[in-house]
């Protein structure tokens, strides 16, 4: 039996060539003989995908390359670069915080949204030492806490103090070209007695603003019917399908009103796996109802990156062992985050004249097992693995020992 494990990939080990600051490398590259998936598209098969200039050109069942680069990705599956709408990466500062390249560029995502790590007084420091930098897409929501996920074990609402609405809206107003929206986190240890009113102040904002608000639940001290009947339509509701207290079940296991009634006014119900935010039971009593995830995201950090997430291609094979098929899987790991990032037609799609960013995964066949957050196990027979990334016609590759570099594709 295989079990899977972390590749190792480590800070600062992502290399190519030297990149100016918000530079991406693009270029001309055909991508042959893959097996293409692109929900977008209605689109699965064998096919090449033609990058010209980084964008997307065409894809036809054949590609003469007329001289220009290639790669060979036959017996692999070509998709649209992963988006993950929920994960860390303000590495070094928050004690979340995983090397974005290193973690997510090198496993097939090539836009990540960072979710809360910083708030109003850390901000500048984030983007410009990580948003601005990156080549991949990037994109934040930015915690109503003013300092963010900066001390492990001391939860950044605990004291309201922090929670400076106007000092959040000011900073937001400055960095409205990066910013998604506002982030509270309402866990019980979080919080502690200052119940409520960390949602108030993160909604205060977000109205003030007009913008959307995600909000983590799992153990909190308020119901959760009360917390969803606040969310307006396109607020998100992070680590949805959690096993913990307060969850989208009933004590019969049926889905709560209120669940239905915010899905259906159009909030997202966003996985993000975690740490201790993802029940294989929760999710299967919802699916067995109709309730189904809105997208899938990892909530990648340093707590769960060795175990029980481990990376983007990892979640997408649990969906796997759940039955979803390849392509539901890759819907919801590509083409439903872009569409809520209003982002459709640049990223998570193979449409012509998209970003020219491509996963290229292995499907290792086997006998797997797999973890969720509560300790909890289901087995399966496949396993997806980021062999190739391709970012604005750049093809990238895992190299060195223990694959713990990424070197570009000659």
């Amino acid at each position: 039996m295989g079990i899977y494990k972390n590749g190792g990939f480590q800070s600062g080990d992502f290399q190519s060539r030297k990149f100016e600051p918000g530079e991406c490398a693009v270029s001309d590259l055909i991508i042959r003989g893959g097996y293409v998936v692109d929900p977008s598209q209605d689109l699965e098969g064998t096919m090449d995908v033609e990058i010209r200039a980084g964008r997307v050109r065409r894809i036809a069942p054949r590609i003469e390359p007329r001289g220009r680069p290639t790669l060979n990705a036959r017996g692999r599956i070509v998709t649209p670069g992963l988006v993950d709408l929920h994960c860390h990466f303000f590495e070094g500062v928050s004690h979340y915080g995983v090397n974005l390249e290193a973690s997510m560029l090198a496993r097939g995502v090539t836009a990540a949204v960072d979710t809360g790590s910083a708030g109003s007084q850390t901000f500048s420091t984030f983007r410009s030492g990580f948003l601005d930098p990156a080549r991949m897409t990037t994109r934040a929501f930015l915690n109503i806490s003013a300092g963010g996920l900066l001390i492990d074990g001391l939860g950044e609402n605990v004291d309201m103090r922090a929670l400076r609405v106007e000092d959040a809206v000011e900073c937001y107003g400055r960095n409205r070209d990066i910013l998604l929206g506002m982030k509270v986190r309402l866990s019980r240890n979080v919080v502690e007695r200052s119940g409520g009113r960390p949602l108030d102040a993160a909604l205060d904002a977000s109205k003030a603003l007009r913008v959307p608000l995600m909000v983590h639940v799992g153990d909190t001290p308020d119901s959760l019917p009360k917390i969803l009947k606040k969310l307006r339509p396109g607020d998100v509701l992070t680590h949805a399908f959690h096993g913990r207290a307060e969850g989208i079940l009933d004590r019969r296991g049926r889905v709560r009103r209120a669940v239905w009634e915010a899905r259906d006014r159009g909030i997202l119900l966003d996985v993000a796996h975690g740490r201790a935010s993802f029940s294989f039971d929760t999710l299967e009593a919802a699916m067995a109802q109709g309730l189904m995830p809105g997208n899938l995201s990892t909530d990648l950090h340093t707590h769960c990156i060795d175990g029980p997430v481990y990376d983007f291609p990892n979640l997408m094979s649990k969906f796997l062992a759940l039955g979803f098929s390849l392509g539901q899987v890759v819907r919801l790991s590509t083409q439903t985050a872009a569409a809520w990032l209003g982002m459709e037609g640049e990223i998570g799609t193979l449409r012509p004249g998209a970003r020219g960013d491509v996963a290229v995964l292995r499907m290792r066949e086997g006998r797997f097992r797999f973890t969720d957050s509560e300790g909890a196990h289901r087995r399966g027979g496949r396993m997806l693995e980021a062999v190739c990334v391709v970012l604005g016609g750049e093809a990238l590759r895992p190299s060195g020992k223990n694959r713990r570099r990424l070197r570009r594709v000659s």
